[in-house]
């Protein structure tokens, strides 16, 4: 276990700071399984955000448990949406379909920098370390996919924007159904109402019962 979790700490490392051995082995070797490894730490350092924020906003145990898995499993969908649509543009730009094996390596790879979502919840600073840590990754994906279909930087780049764009547009096409069913399904698990925005959905925070006491905004965004 501490072997693995070392050997996953070091390919974060790896990539976040761009170490050329990352790019070769995508083309012939893409670490997957690592690569797996790294997205579990990034859930886990997200998972340990939102509890921090329930904790602040009064929402514990077993609501806590439940608004926390929500608002990851909207995480994880949006990263899904991105990547295959990101995929799907990337494969028009190039004309070339890379193995999924690679794709899925790319895509997990770009979520290193969300190992330090769980400095997301304090209070001031969590708003913009937020943001940032997204950015981060967004230059990982351009980098990786860059490496990946050995396409020129503005390449990358439209691929990247494109991908991107679709996936606001559509998240905001289906935000609102979204925070209905959202919405709903807590109310029928834990018999609380909800109150889930569209923000909610596109930032991938928490969802925190009406009843719960409000905090700075700050204290709020992951």
């Amino acid at each position: 276990m501490l072997d693995a979790l070392a050997a996953t700490l070091t390919l974060v490392a790896e990539v976040l700071t761009r170490d050329e051995n990352v790019a070769r082995r995508l083309a012939s070797d893409p670490p997957l399984w690592g690569a797996f490894g790294v997205a579990v730490l990034a859930w886990l350092s997200t998972g340990i955000a939102h509890t921090g924020i329930l904790y602040l906003n009064r929402v514990r145990g077993v609501r806590a448990l439940i608004a926390g898995a929500l608002g990851l499993v909207w995480v994880t969908v949006l990263r899904v949406v991105e990547a295959t649509v990101t995929w799907g543009v990337a494969s028009l730009v190039t004309r070339h379909v890379l193995p999924v094996e690679t794709v899925v390596t790319v895509f997990l790879l770009a979520l290193a920098p969300q190992v330090f979502n769980a400095l997301t919840f304090v209070p001031h600073i969590g708003l913009a370390m937020g943001r940032l840590l997204q950015l981060w990754s967004v230059l990982v994906l351009f980098l990786l996919l860059a490496a990946a279909y050995a396409m020129p930087a503005w390449q990358a780049l439209l691929v990247v924007a494109s991908g991107w764009l679709v996936v606001q547009v559509l998240s905001r096409l289906v935000a609102a159904p979204l925070g209905w069913l959202a919405s709903r399904a807590w109310s029928l698990v834990s018999d609380q109402p909800v109150l889930v925005t569209s923000r909610d959905i596109l930032a991938g925070t928490p969802f925190v019962p009406v009843g719960a006491q409000r905090q700075p905004r700050e204290v709020e965004a992951s």
